[in-house]
């Protein structure tokens, strides 16, 4: 079977899924266990069905948002540790830019703060650099529509989300690529300002659906406090504190971060994890075909192709039949046009035979 036989199949097979998914498989209650007993490798694929499905539901534009929304939640808290930075990469890059920004500053404002999920300032700066470097670079290889804007929303997100917007702001829009960083400036501005018409003018979209109210608001449980920021407030004000009374609180403040059941963005997602690659064979998967120009020439080039039949005619004399040229994609012999020899009528009178050039002294050999 070859690649472009295995690509219509994954099409086909992945719409064969989705259209499989009923109303009550988009459910949070439902997408939870479901995404937790995919196999790993596999989850970020089933959180594109799921939110596929629900984008291309006959759903009113604010309904479909806020379907959008518990969806991607629920599909956060089901991937777990190893899978939670892919899976908000996919939300980003698979939720219709007309519902992208409502979703985004929904799971802004409950999900992604810094104070609620406890995070200290370079927690939070570290953390979020890392989901916007590795969502972003997904984002770019993917091929979805209008990847710059989805970067700047995934940047503004995590940016409005920040305890000190001015912060964090410069170091995510310098964790995106380098080609969108400058048009990125633009594009967060307006994703924290709630400017819409700037983000359909750039998309294309007639118009970006506005942020409707939150359907989990009395479902998403705030996160308790980290230890360090726990640590430091049951100390003294570190101004008043000695500098070794500063360092053993700091000490004591490591240790693994609990982990709570919540819906919001956890510590144990700081570290990366790989995005994995369609497919069983990863390997293939990755695996870029290219043509060759020298040899996709002869399926394009159609002035090339007679211009080398043409020069062939001419001045290859090393022909299996003589007068006939055959070159491969033509479609069969070509005759080819008559040599200069067969051009000049035999009675046609020759030039004169010069006599011998004059030789110098220093041309003859002794």
């Amino acid at each position: 079977m070859n690649k472009s036989m295995i690509t219509a199949a994954a099409f086909l097979l992945a719409g064969s899924l989705c259209a499989a998914l009923t109303e009550k498989d988009l459910t949070p209650q439902a997408i939870v266990p479901a995404i937790a007993a995919q196999p790993e490798n596999q989850r970020q694929a089933y959180a594109r069905e799921v939110l596929q499905a629900i984008a291309t539901s006959p759903a009113d534009d604010t309904a479909k948002t806020q379907a959008l929304t518990s969806a991607a939640r629920a599909l956060i808290a089901g991937a777990g540790a190893s899978q939670g930075i892919a899976v908000i990469a996919e939300i980003f890059n698979t939720v219709p830019v007309a519902q992208l920004q409502g979703v985004a500053d929904l799971l802004a404002e409950a999900n992604f703060g810094q104070a609620t999920n406890g995070f200290t300032d370079a927690q939070y700066d570290d953390f979020c650099t890392k989901v916007v470097a590795s969502a972003s670079r997904y984002i770019e290889a993917s091929g979805t529509d209008s990847p710059a804007v989805r970067m700047s929303i995934l940047a503004a997100t995590f940016t409005k989300a920040s305890a000190s917007p001015d912060r964090t702001r410069p170091k995510l829009i310098a964790a995106l690529p380098t080609a969108v960083q400058a048009a990125a400036a633009t594009y967060v501005a307006a994703s924290e300002q709630g400017n819409r018409e700037v983000i359909a003018a750039a998309t294309g979209v007639d118009e970006v659906t506005a942020t409707p109210a939150d359907p989990d608001a009395a479902n998403v449980v705030a996160a308790p406090a980290s230890q360090a920021a726990q640590a430091a407030a049951a100390q003294p004000a570190a101004a008043a504190q000695p500098a070794a009374a500063q360092a053993a609180a700091a000490d004591a403040a490591v240790g693994d971060p609990a982990e709570p059941e919540r819906l919001t963005a956890r510590t144990d997602y700081l570290e990366p994890a790989p995005i994995p690659a369609e497919g069983d064979d990863a390997g293939e998967a990755q695996t870029v075909e290219v043509k060759v120009p020298l040899l996709s020439r002869y399926t394009t080039d159609v002035s090339g192709l007679t211009t080398a039949a043409m020069m062939a005619s001419m001045y290859n004399w090393e022909v299996q039949s003589p007068g006939v040229v055959s070159l491969p994609g033509l479609g069969g012999p070509i005759e080819p046009v008559a040599g200069i020899d067969e051009q000049i009528p035999e009675n046609f009178p020759r030039p004169k035979k010069l006599p011998p050039s004059p030789l110098y002294g220093n041309q003859r050999i002794f």
